[in-house]
């Protein structure tokens, strides 16, 4: 275990370090409250900022009700998120504005030996600036757990995905790329954290971001009756 706190740490120190001007940082709240066998509900509220972690660039908070079509597996999703943002236009002057979204998303998964695969594919419905933008997004996530031969309580593991991002009724139809790559821990079966580097790639631009992650699964449990 220690070979793994170790390079835990290490993630964090090395990615904190690599601050320059395309430096950012992201914390992550995620929560999935299963409700029945058939229903479910997800939610991730993510902070993220500049160069310096106090520069505030986005809030964002997104929730959606999920619809199992198999147990565990195959779920549809339909969901809504509210993103304020704000830009620096020069120095120590900044523009604001917020962002509606409603989102569809598509999840399904299986394993490769020990690899966990997963499949999110999702279509946005972006309103802001009076305007309305279509959007689509396809993410592809391998989970390696590393000591124990399942994600279990007290699993090391790694997650590695990347998501491309894709504009509709665009002449450009490109928006973005992220390449990610995360060191995690299962504390208990309803706590998960993890921290790691992500590379996104913006048009003609490029950014690197050092993300940390709580996941926190069933926080409301059903009394017996």
């Amino acid at each position: 275990m220690k070979k793994y706190l170790i390079a835990f740490t290490l993630v964090l120190g090395l990615t904190a370090q690599a601050q320059d001007k395309d430096f950012r940082a992201w914390g992550t709240l995620n929560t999935n409250q299963k409700i029945d066998e058939k229903f479910n509900f997800q939610s991730d509220v993510q902070y993220r900022t500049y160069n310096d972690l106090d520069q505030f660039n986005q809030l964002l908070v997104r929730g959606g009700l999920g619809y199992n079509l198999t147990e565990n597996n195959n779920n549809l999703l339909l969901g809504y998120a509210f993103v304020h943002t704000r830009v620096p236009i020069m120095d120590d002057d900044y523009t604001t504005f917020n962002e509606h979204r409603i989102y569809q998303q598509f999840n399904t998964k299986h394993n490769l030996s020990k690899v966990g695969l997963n499949h999110r594919f999702r279509f946005e419905e972006r309103l802001m600036n009076d305007d309305i933008y279509f959007r689509f997004r396809y993410q592809l996530t391998a989970t390696i757990p590393l000591n124990k031969p399942s994600i279990q309580k007290d699993t090391w593991f790694v997650k590695a995905s990347n998501e491309i991002f894709l504009n509709a009724i665009k002449q450009n139809n490109f928006d973005r790329n992220r390449l990610n790559v995360n060191l995690g821990y299962v504390l208990s079966p309803t706590l998960t954290v993890e921290a790691g580097y992500m590379k996104q790639h913006v048009q003609h631009t490029q950014t690197n971001h050092l993300q940390v992650g709580l996941t926190i699964n069933n926080p409301i449990t059903k009394k017996p009756s």
